[in-house]
């Protein structure tokens, strides 16, 4: 069966097409907006059966023409002009290619995540993260362990953000995500609230911004070695956090350009034992097993085992009414 995944970054994007978890083709995106047509047309060429979106916060699975302009804000939550390329990318695939795209949910919508660690938190890993997830299982079982038996800390450093998605038995029952963290390349992650309280205003392209990068004035493969350790130490940190909700965790699984470039300064660093996922593209590799599963392929038993097709509710669920009343959106 032939499927197709997106993923959605911070410094690009891809698209990728896949039979049966064999890579086939993909393309890398930097600029959504002048490259929508180039994606449509990607995809045409090879008819996939299924393509599942990994996008920003996601929404319980549904097809893309199910969907209404509302619904498809939430997924995003963009409302500035500059970073609109996702949402013309939804957009363009719900009118030529809706009957095959699915909404892939984000940690937050897991029935696996126990209703109290979602209180007041929108990001607790993008839907793109669950991709991922996705990947690692297959990988770890590929090496002859259970889904059952699989526990491990996903961690995400990527361009932009760094994510942290806890497993148990197989299972995503946490996550910290990019935006609800700890600094990372380009992000600030979660800010103290009394910075917060100071700011005149908050557009959403400030959420891409605060990390290292803003203080080291350099691009993410020109971090010195000092630098290095500051980051090294964060990650440990959520590492730290997740395995509150997991236990000692007995696998580290990493992923993303950061580590990319150092993963072996970290691991020397560490003396943590990771296990890499190799791919391309993790999240968009995940994306396309997810595809096939939702599809009824080879793997249908990840996306039960995960769970997804009993993903309900909305990424504003269970945040405070005091701070809801103060949304300056109307959403």
């Amino acid at each position: 069966m032939i499927t197709a995944g997106i993923d959605v970054g911070t410094k690009d994007s891809c698209v990728m097409i896949s039979e049966d978890g064999r890579i086939i083709d993909y393309i890398f995106i930097e600029d959504l907006k002048d490259e929508i047509n180039e994606i449509i047309r990607f995809l045409r060429d090879h008819s996939p059966q299924a393509i599942a979106c990994g996008f920003g916060y996601g929404l319980p699975v549904k097809r893309l023409s199910e969907l209404n302009d509302r619904v498809l804000t939430l997924l995003t939550l963009s409302f500035d002009r500059p970073i609109m390329g996702v949402r013309l990318l939804i957009e363009a695939l719900r009118k030529y290619l809706g009957e095959i795209s699915y909404t892939i949910p984000s940690v937050k919508l897991l029935p696996t995540v126990p209703a109290y660690r979602k209180l007041n938190k929108i990001d607790m890993g993008t839907s793109d993260k669950v991709c991922s997830v996705a990947l690692a299982l297959v990988r770890l079982k590929e090496m002859g362990i259970n889904f059952t038996d699989q526990n491990f800390v996903l961690v995400e450093a990527g361009y932009g953000f760094n994510s942290f998605i806890a497993v148990k038995d197989g299972k995503i029952v946490d996550g910290l995500g990019g935006t609800s963290g700890f600094p990372s390349f380009s992000s600030s992650g979660a800010l103290d609230l009394e910075v917060v309280a100071l700011l005149k205003d908050y557009p959403k392209e400030m959420v891409f911004r605060g990390g290292f990068k803003d203080f080291l004035k350099c691009e993410i493969d020109e971090i010195p070695d000092e630098a290095l350790r500051w980051m090294f130490e964060y990650i440990v940190k959520g590492i730290k956090v997740m395995e509150v909700s997991i236990g000692k965790c007995c696998q580290i699984v990493v992923s993303g350009r950061f580590f990319d470039l150092y993963y072996d300064e970290f691991v020397d660093y560490t003396g943590f034992k990771c296990f890499k996922l190799s791919s391309v593209k993790a999240s968009a590799e995940g994306a396309c097993i997810i595809a096939n599963g939702l599809n009824g392929g080879v793997f249908r038993d990840v996306v039960d085992h995960l769970e997804l097709l009993k993903a309900s509710g909305s990424i504003l669920d269970y945040i405070a009414h005091d701070l809801r009343k103060l949304f300056k959106y109307p959403i």
